[in-house]
């Protein structure tokens, strides 16, 4: 009579403390440059695209000037103490920096004076619409980083409200769905992400609020259903 053994499963691995330190701190830093780099590579191909086929040259300088009018608009932040205009100004001094460092100012003057090639003032154009476009962008981060403190402070509010909820669900004998808790969970970093995106890579000037507050308050219903209904078993 032979025994057979039951096949043993592998080992789980354990992460130390080092990975779940990397995890959070290097990985999101890598994944937040990744999305800045896509989001600039679409904006700037949007841009090019459009130049040629729908709206002039200056299409994007006047862009920027509007996106500049938006951002005097907004007053100091009540979370971090800081004015969008401030930490948009320190981008806008970085990017600059980064022109000059890689002279496109230069090339852009070089390609115009060439006024016997049309393709070279065309080139110069498409420069120039680069720089202001990185301007644009630099702009519409600094926007998305006040709104923030926005976002999380309405998650908050939802959170703390939702477990309010369901304590009183709970306490009057109500039911649990899990499938509320976890079809609205779902909708919170989509929606984040999307508004983020949609708002850094449009090619029109649009006011921050006309997106962000209803990406938020659809957030904050996300939120507070999700914590309302959630089953802890």
């Amino acid at each position: 009579m032979t025994l057979e053994r039951t096949p043993r499963g592998k080992p789980k691995h354990h992460k130390d403390p080092w990975d779940w330190f990397f995890a959070i701190t290097l990985g999101i830093g890598i994944r937040f440059l990744c999305w800045l780099l896509s989001a600039i590579f679409i904006a700037v191909l949007i841009e090019w695209v459009g130049m040629m086929y729908l709206w002039g040259p200056r299409h994007s300088q006047e862009i920027l000037h509007t996106e500049i009018q938006y951002l005097g608009s907004f007053n100091q932040n009540l979370l971090t103490g800081l004015y969008p205009s401030d930490i948009a100004g320190a981008m806008v001094d970085w990017v600059d920096k980064g022109i000059v460092f890689f002279r496109l100012r230069e090339i852009s003057a070089s390609l115009a004076s060439s006024t016997h090639n049309s393709m070279s003032v065309f080139a110069s154009y498409g420069v120039e619409a680069f720089i202001n476009t990185l301007f644009i962008f630099s702009v519409r981060l600094a926007v998305c980083v006040s709104a923030l403190s926005g976002f999380a402070l309405v998650c908050l509010v939802a959170f703390i409200d939702g477990l309010v909820e369901r304590d009183i669900r709970r306490a009057c004998g109500g039911t649990e769905s899990a499938m509320i808790y976890h079809n609205t969970k779902r909708l919170v970093k989509p929606a984040i992400m999307l508004s983020f995106g949609i708002y850094m890579t449009s090619p029109f000037s649009i006011h921050p609020t006309i997106i962000f507050l209803p990406i938020m308050a659809l957030v904050g219903i996300s939120i507070f259903f999700a914590a309302k209904y959630f089953k802890k078993y």
